[in-house]
């Protein structure tokens, strides 16, 4: 891209950013009358194309279902490791028609106060696939590849190993998205799993606090993702008492939210 196209581009940005509230929340009706104003009457489907572009390059984030804000805060976006890279290559080849998607405990260092010394390579994988998974990964990570584990099995085997690999059943619907064309759970999914799930509050039960909040001040969430995602697994209502708790949202925000 040229220097020219890039300028071009950020002086529309702050042309965009400049019309929309700072601080405050907006429905798409806003984002058209900033189009409006600058001569393009956007139909509908184009409108809805603006916004997942605008949403893509972080210059607004989804809040609820139908509000946005202009993004101050990071964007989760994580790296995937190597071995990660070719085990998904791997998975792909023998599985190409599952669902499936990875996430990585040493993503959670930068929520919390303690670093992990030990990395957890999550595989997610639809329900009925979890054994052929396990033995075909099994294969190549014998003494470090788990299916389902347990509070027992983290106890007595994995909480001893530096890198493990977790193979769980995934929840339908479970939040993710692609990164270098690799689907990976997204920041509000591993949320929801941290909390609802005993190996992770094992784990994380110091640090999950910390994360949650970290999390909720610092990061882009989109808390209908991650209410949707807390009903699937019956802790819609416990999930959001909690993180109001933590007294990291506005109040504004979480009235939209409880609409």
């Amino acid at each position: 891209m040229s220097s020219i196209t890039k300028n071009d581009n950020k002086v529309k940005t702050e042309k965009l950013t400049s019309f929309l509230p700072v601080n405050d929340l907006f429905t798409k009706d806003l984002i058209s009358d900033y189009y409006a104003s600058i001569g393009e009457s956007l139909k509908p489907e184009t409108l809805r194309v603006k916004i997942a572009r605008l949403k893509s390059k972080g210059i607004i984030v989804s809040v609820s279902r139908g509000w946005y804000r202009v993004n101050d805060k990071k964007q989760f976006e994580p790296q995937l490791n190597l071995s990660t890279k070719r085990l998904h290559g791997r998975i792909k080849k023998s599985f190409p028609f599952m669902h499936f998607m990875f996430w990585e405990t040493d993503w959670l260092n930068n929520f919390s106060m303690l670093q992990l010394y030990r990395n957890i390579t999550v595989i997610d994988v639809e329900t009925g696939s979890e054994d052929a998974v396990f033995s075909m990964v099994k294969e190549s990570h014998p003494s470090k590849t788990y299916l389902n584990p347990t509070e027992n099995d983290w106890r007595n085997y994995i909480s001893d190993r530096n890198d493990s690999i977790v193979i769980k059943t995934m929840v339908s619907e479970s939040p993710k998205e692609v990164s270098h064309h690799i689907k990976i759970a997204r920041l509000e999914k591993i949320l929801v799993d941290l909390y609802c799930d005993r190996l992770w509050q094992i784990i994380f039960k110091s640090e999950l606090a910390n994360i949650f909040q970290t999390a909720c001040s610092e990061y882009a969430i989109n808390f209908s993702t991650l209410l949707n995602y807390a009903a699937r697994r019956a802790k819609r209502e416990e999930i959001w008492k909690y993180i109001k708790s933590l007294e990291v949202l506005d109040i504004h925000t979480i009235k939209l939210i409880e609409k």
